[in-house]
């Protein structure tokens, strides 16, 4: 499950390390949050396939589920969005990747919720796969959103759900992009690609990261449990 992620690095940073050379801002940069705290209903930073990061609303419903009451997702299964009605347009021409420097699980410990926080051992940035609605060259739909890709998570990472984001290396990032390739082909490399446990570290953090509101640097520093 992915329900809370960390984005507090410039946004060039994140199409550097993609080798994106073509890399553009197309948002004010005054407006960003620090990104410590990042939620569904937030803008996330989003790399699109033409090298171009927009900010794009965390959460996708189209028009026909709205008028039906039906609710807002936030992820979308791996092994079945290419098929689901909410999202099989979407997997075939809005692929898109959200960048990351991390991001946070909780854990039931003791009787009570802990926070966690996930990044690389490497520290560097992350690419989590998803999906949009929105185009590059057209302007955002009313109901323009996006979800977070989400795979089976493996044995050994902290995590108290089912599921955890389909983390990419660059290059695979660089083939989720890519709009010449199949949703076939994509869903076969996506499976294979996942980076895998033994690449992240993980520690508990501040349960204050449950506040919307909160978003300062001490968000990811390591706790000590009692």
């Amino acid at each position: 499950m992915c329900g809370r992620i960390a984005q507090y690095s410039d946004p060039l940073n994140y199409t550097g390390f993609l080798g994106l050379e073509n890399g553009t801002v197309l948002f004010d940069l005054a407006d960003r949050r620090p990104g410590f705290n990042v939620a569904p209903g937030c803008h996330p930073v989003t790399i699109f396939p033409d090298g171009a990061l927009r900010r794009v609303h965390w959460g996708y419903r189209p028009a026909w589920a709205a008028s039906r009451n039906l609710p807002h997702a936030l992820n979308a299964r791996l092994e079945s969005a290419a098929e689901d009605v909410y999202f099989r347009s979407l997997w075939l021409h809005g692929r898109v990747i959200v960048p990351a420097d991390g991001w946070y699980e909780w854990c039931i410990e003791h009787g009570r919720k802990q926070a966690y926080y996930i990044r690389l051992q490497a520290e560097a940035p992350m690419f989590l796969a998803a999906l949009t609605n929105c185009q590059p060259d057209q302007p955002p739909p009313a109901d323009a959103g996006l979800v977070i890709v989400t795979a089976a998570p493996e044995t050994g990472l902290v995590d108290v759900h089912d599921r955890r984001p389909l983390v990419l290396t660059s290059a695979h990032a660089r083939a989720w992009l890519d709009p010449a390739r199949s949703g076939l082909e994509l869903k076969q490399l996506a499976l294979a690609s996942a980076v895998s446990t033994d690449h992240f570290t993980w520690y508990p953090v501040s349960n204050a990261i449950e506040k919307l509101w909160a978003d300062t640097p001490d968000l990811i520093k390591p706790r000590q449990l009692a």
